[in-house]
């Protein structure tokens, strides 16, 4: 196994949609090593998910977290060729998102939180499921460099871009105030 080298913003590579893999490779040692390799690159930077064109390889391959299973440990998956449908156009969910490739950068983004997901796993099993919330948001972070699209495309008002200090010490207390705010008016 290897860590790989990260693309960052500005290479090509992450700007270019990518090309499905064949299911009959699924199996074979190329696909199965970069999934190996893609793991260890992001345990090695504490990423919650990787898209394959970050480690160089335009190929529609995710690893995806932000589930936590029974025992409170983050479980993973592994897409390939993943196909994402919006469930609910109006129930969407607001964070702020940062990436491997613009490390040190972090951005407000409003997503869908309920969608359904339609892949082929690590073994080239067709797979199906639903996420909403936290982990409905990573996986469209991730599947959206497949498309090469970064969160970057994504937000709406950039006052709330920043480094990923400034936001911790400057942007989340304003929204902490708003939401207090809303909470005494009755907003929603």
């Amino acid at each position: 196994m290897s860590i790989l080298k990260v693309a960052r913003m500005g290479h090509p590579v992450l700007r270019q949609k990518c090309e499905p893999i064949d299911p009959k490779k699924i199996k074979g040692p190329d696909v199965q090593r970069l999934i190996r390799d893609m793991f260890e690159t992001m345990a090695e930077y504490h990423g919650v998910g990787l898209a394959a064109p970050q480690v160089h390889q335009p190929v529609q391959l995710v690893i995806a977290g932000g589930e936590v299973d029974d025992e409170g440990r983050t479980k993973f998956r592994i897409l390939i060729n993943p196909e994402i449908t919006v469930l609910d156009e109006d129930s969407t969910s607001g964070m702020y998102e940062g990436c491997l490739s613009l490390p040190g950068l972090t951005g407000w983004v409003e997503r869908p939180d309920q969608i359904k997901v339609k892949a082929y796993d690590h073994t080239g099993k067709q797979i199906e499921f639903e996420l909403e919330g936290y982990p409905a948001i990573v996986m469209q972070h991730e599947c959206d460099h497949l498309q090469g699209i970064l969160y970057t495309d994504r937000i709406e008002d950039m006052t709330k871009f920043s480094f990923d200090e400034e936001a911790r010490r400057y942007l989340e207390p304003q929204l902490d105030e708003d939401e207090d705010d809303e909470e005494e008016r009755g907003d929603e």
